[in-house]
């Protein structure tokens, strides 16, 4: 072998490597571009994920406001009905408390042997009746605290 032909295998074996260290480089170049875009796209989806989560987040957040939106109007609901049974409780004994002043008041109390305390006619006189309106009507604007007529009817419904 001459010189002539080392030079040419020296100079095709540096070729070949310039050949193959290009073609690595082009491998890599269009390794890395595929990567790059695939990397967008899972950016992208995660992006389009994490506006779903926001939205279920904030759903959820939601939800759970009405939840306790509506546990606190039941509790209201429950404290108000609570009054109105008190109120119902205050009006049942305040009627007591007018039947029993009646039969204080009532000159024919216990004279007779009905159940429902009146005289024994059945109905009570027309003086009576008229002085035990005129006693609730003084109880309710009392309790009102104005002569506005209001009734006991018109207070459980404040």
């Amino acid at each position: 072998m001459d010189t002539g032909q080392v030079v040419l295998i020296i100079v095709i074996v540096v070729i070949v490597i310039a050949a193959i260290v290009v073609a690595a480089t082009i491998g890599r170049r269009k390794k890395a571009e595929v990567n790059r875009r695939r990397a967008a796209e899972l950016r992208e989806k995660a992006d389009q994920e994490a506006i779903g989560a926001h939205q279920a987040k904030a759903e959820s957040a939601q939800a759970e406001a009405a939840a306790l939106q509506a546990e606190v109007e039941a509790n209201r609901l429950r404290r108000d009905a609570e009054q109105h049974a008190q109120k119902a409780d205050e009006a049942h004994g305040r009627v007591e408390e007018h039947l029993r002043h009646a039969e204080k008041l009532d000159p024919n109390a216990g004279r007779d042997s009905g159940s429902n305390g009146l005289p024994s006619g059945g109905s009570r006189s027309h003086d009576a009746d008229r002085s035990d309106a005129a006693e609730g009507e003084n109880v309710t604007r009392n309790r009102a605290g104005h002569d506005g007529g209001a009734t006991r009817e018109d207070d459980g419904n404040r």
